[in-house]
């Protein structure tokens, strides 16, 4: 039934819902007319028929073009003139399609679909820019406590923010998802690409999808370029690459107070995968940046990444104190001319957090530490009862292979190869403060690697894959079980020949 009160002399507004499938009717062959033209008859007769029906809302599509206007009903005939429009009109279920073209504008996102209808959807089609030059607002999209939204395909650029985001979401929410987008020329300070702040101690962000998104030449210091943290549970981060950043790339979450009152709501149950990341260097504190890191998460893959020319490559730490990172695996990646160190675990200090029970395998670390200020292939802080095996470090210029401070003793490093392209490099292992020259001498002194090799890993030209009579073949832990859905970088079966190889290829 219609409402009582309607205020017929602007059916435009108040039955726009009605008037808005009305103009879809095209899929049953029915012609499409302006609003004006259209009796308020059929109108009234529409409507009637379809609240008898009473179907559940199967989801329309809307379009906005540069050529259209809000006051018209989103058709592809009289489309949109805004993005905003689609953010504050579509239903659950809906389809909003940004056709080629410049749209400046920031935009909040007052829409969310639900689990019987469907998402909402804003998708590029076609080069769709949405620039916020000159605009008023931190944020190019935001989005504040939505489900069953999913942000697809645009290019997002020009902001210029002291802490603000391409695209930021803030609060809680469930299936969300951001694919697909081109996000650039974002400057300032903590200007950041990709945000995602899990605020709400009560309710998670969960099921959260960022994949696909190209993320460049923005200025996040001293934050991130695309960062999840807080409340952030279940999601696959994956596909992205992350370049020419002045800070770290990607990275997960927790125990900073600031975001969510709950210090043990943190970034975890995720999955960090088959990203790149490139030149995420640090314009502060000596330049200490990671392509990807964990900083208080837990229970994270971190898989079959790629990660170079960044200060360091991978890094599991925790700076807040009290701050506990466990449970996150280190798997399948290729980390190679990064500057300061390839793999980088533990607290950076006893005053900070620390890092339990992770795992650090089948990972390729080569030329990783040609600064002067490098700390190694493989860099152990304070960390406690990890697990590193199946690796292969391959050192360059005169920095050490392996570099393990106090408190970062009680791990398990095993099945390792080992290997120093420079012969006059005296000092490849570094035990708790003191140099040793070869890995027999660092075995005997730390009680670690009692299966590791050192030579050279054989690769073939792309210095990735495995060549013929390498001997880390069939050399890694024979008790190695390979994680569920777990590949070599090249999607291979992870152990082949009933022994996993050590480093991310597996022979077939």
């Amino acid at each position: 039934m219609l409402p009582l009160g309607l205020p017929f002399q602007n059916p435009h507004w108040v039955l726009r819902p009605l008037l808005n499938r009305l103009f879809s009717a095209s899929k049953a062959g029915l012609e499409k007319v302006p609003l004006a033209l259209m009796p308020l008859g059929a109108i009234l007769v529409s409507g009637l028929s379809l609240a008898a029906a009473g179907p559940a809302h199967a989801g329309e599509t809307y379009y906005v073009s540069t050529d259209g206007s809000d006051d018209s009903p989103g058709t592809a005939q009289f489309p949109w003139r805004t993005v905003q429009k689609a953010c504050e009109t579509l239903e659950a279920g809906d389809t909003a399609y940004v056709l080629e073209g410049l749209y400046n504008e920031k935009v909040y996102v007052e829409v969310q679909g639900d689990s019987r209808r469907g998402p909402v959807t804003i998708e590029a089609k076609g080069k769709a820019v949405i620039s916020g030059q000159g605009k008023k607002g931190e944020n190019i999209f935001y989005i504040e406590d939505k489900s069953h939204l999913r942000i697809i395909g645009f290019e997002i650029r020009d902001l210029d923010t002291k802490d603000g985001s391409a695209i930021r979401f803030e609060g809680s929410g469930d299936n969300i998802e951001f694919r697909d987008n081109v996000i650039h020329r974002i400057y300032g300070k903590n200007a950041m690409g990709i945000t995602v702040y899990g605020t709400s101690s009560k309710r998670p962000v969960s099921n959260l999808t960022i994949t696909g998104n190209h993320i460049y030449d923005c200025e996040p210091s001293p934050s991130e370029a695309l960062v999840l943290n807080g409340n952030v549970t279940n999601f696959v981060v994956s596909g992205n690459n992350v370049h020419d950043v002045n800070n770290i790339g990607i990275d997960f979450i927790g125990g900073e107070d600031s975001i969510v009152e709950d210090p043990a709501k943190v970034a975890r149950n995720g999955v960090c995968r088959g990203n790149r990341v490139t030149r995420a260097r640090s314009n502060y504190g000596g330049g200490f940046a990671a392509g990807i890191y964990v900083d208080g998460g837990s229970q994270i893959v971190i898989e079959n990444n790629t990660i170079t020319e960044c200060d360091m490559g991978i890094e599991i730490g925790a700076e807040n104190q009290g701050t506990i990172t466990q449970g996150v695996i280190v798997r399948n990646n290729l980390i190679y001319q990064n500057d300061k160190a390839g793999i980088a675990i533990g607290g950076y200090d006893k005053s900070a957090g620390r890092v339990f029970d992770c795992g650090i395998f089948n990972n390729l670390c080569r030329n990783n530490a040609s600064h002067k200020k490098a700390e190694g292939e493989l860099w152990i802080q304070v960390a406690l009862n990890n697990q590193i095996k199946n690796n292969i470090l391959i050192g360059g210029g005169d920095k050490p292979l392996l570099s393990v401070v106090p408190l970062g003793q009680s791990n398990v490093l095993d099945y390792n190869l080992w290997f120093h392209e420079n012969p006059r490099c005296e000092e490849p292992f570094v035990w708790l403060g003191k140099s040793y020259g070869s890995l027999d001498r660092y075995r005997a002194a730390s009680g670690q690697d009692p299966h590791s090799l050192y030579g050279s890993p054989v690769h073939g030209m792309d210095r990735v894959h495995l060549s013929a009579g390498s001997p880390a073949i069939d050399a890694g832990d024979p008790g190695y079980q390979p994680g569920s859905g777990e590949t070599d970088i090249d999607g291979q079966d992870r152990v082949s020949r009933g022994r996993v190889d050590i480093g991310p290829d597996e022979v077939p």
